[in-house]
């Protein structure tokens, strides 16, 4: 028993040192400034063997920054050499992700350990790296590879949580690469972002065309104003809470999540109460999910709040008759059965009895709609108020 425990101790031992090595490896080739196309070989060889091998938090957390760093050790070995299309490959959105997440994950780790081994790199990268990333982001938008430029955009907010527009334009152009799943996983992350809470928009006034624009961040502003280009700087706080509700039940209309899309509607509502166009939309989102009776007291409701707006009104006359059609069907059906005929008949004349106020209130309120006016004239002449028929 004790020969295993030494063998299983010996071949620990064996592993953590070289796992060291590989670490020993690939630290000394990042620190190269210019790293040789071997150097290039030999850090994607340690980091293979590092892949089973790495077994700590440690070990692992280093062995993820270097996978990230990679993109930018290889940029370094091309140097002046480098193509657009070997800057596309490096800088993809693959891994730009990667480079996002192990750095993240090093720079927390750092700080809960207490240590800064590669903080200062990391932000020195990230000062490099976020104006290309930008830019990528930008010219993939541009050639409307829009997923691509999302997913690039999204990794921007990542690096930077109070850069949250770019976390706005990820969703943005989620939609408009029709990924509409993603879109609303990023347009509720934008709504609960501390940026849409506290964030603010940064402006300034660009000298060559005297018109004022936003940026993204204090930082990309600055570089502006230091350049001269851009002068009378100004900030603003992030407004726009309630447009991204309503593109939240939209997007669930959309995809077809209805009680995600009632959850949606509650909460924009909850934001907005007084806005009767909301109000109107979620009204109307219950009418196209035939809960007819919903939609009605959501319209009386809604009434309520703006009693001088005839279309209101009118639906809610115009509902009031759904039946009709059915109702006049059963009653030719029943011509030969007087009792059967009165019954369907006085049913008809309370239902548009019901109706007539409403239909009475709208044309009141709006006397020039041909619709209000007809639907008017048709109920007082089923009820046999041929006076009143005859004045309209």
């Amino acid at each position: 028993m004790k020969k295993i425990t030494l063998l299983v101790a010996l071949l620990i031992s064996f592993l953590t040192f070289a796992q060291k090595d590989e670490l020993k490896t690939l630290k000394k080739i990042y620190a190269k400034d210019t790293p040789s196309t071997s150097d290039i070989e030999d850090y994607k060889s340690a980091l293979k063997t590092l892949e089973t091998l790495a077994i700590s938090e440690e070990d692992k957390v280093y062995t993820n920054f270097y996978t990230g760093m990679l993109p930018m050790a290889e940029l370094n070995n091309l140097g002046s050499k480098i193509t657009p299309k070997e800057v596309q490959r490096l800088m993809s959105p693959k891994n730009i992700e990667i480079f996002v997440n192990s750095m993240n994950e090093t720079l927390e780790y750092e700080k809960k350990e207490g240590k800064k081994i590669y903080t200062d790199d990391i932000n020195e990268a990230y000062s490099f790296l976020i104006p290309q990333i930008e830019q990528a982001a930008f010219q993939l938008n541009e050639a409307k590879q829009y997923k691509m430029a999302s997913a690039t955009f999204y990794n921007l907010y990542k690096l930077d949580k109070k850069s949250g527009s770019n976390l706005l334009n990820a969703a943005i152009l989620s939609v408009q690469g029709e990924d509409f799943p993603t879109a609303i996983k990023l347009y509720e992350e934008y709504r609960d972002s501390d940026y849409l809470k506290n964030g603010m928009v940064y402006f300034a006034i660009n000298k060559l065309n005297d018109e004022e624009e936003s940026f993204t961040s204090i930082r990309a502003r600055k570089t502006k104003l230091d350049l001269k280009t851009h002068e009378k700087p100004r900030d603003e706080k992030v407004s726009g809470r309630s447009d991204i509700l309503k593109l939240i039940a939209n997007l669930k209309v959309q995809t077809g999540d209805v009680e995600g899309a009632k959850k949606a509607y509650q909460d924009l509502v909850s934001e907005s109460p007084n806005d009767l166009n909301i109000l109107i939309e979620q009204a109307n989102f219950y009418y196209v999910q035939n809960d007819v009776t919903t939609y009605k007291n959501l319209i009386k409701e809604i009434i309520k709040k703006d009693p001088t707006n005839a279309s209101l009104h009118f639906n809610i006359g115009y509902l009031g008759l759904s039946e009709d059609a059915g109702l006049v069907e059963e009653i030719n059906k029943n011509l030969d059965k007087p009792k059967k005929y009165e019954e369907l008949m006085a049913k008809r004349k309370s239902m548009y009895e019901a109706a007539m106020p409403h239909f009475e209130e709208s044309y009141k309120l709006d006397p020039s709609s041909e619709n209000t006016k007809i639907m008017l004239k048709s109920t007082y002449e089923i009820l046999g108020l041929k006076d009143k028929a005859a004045k309209l």
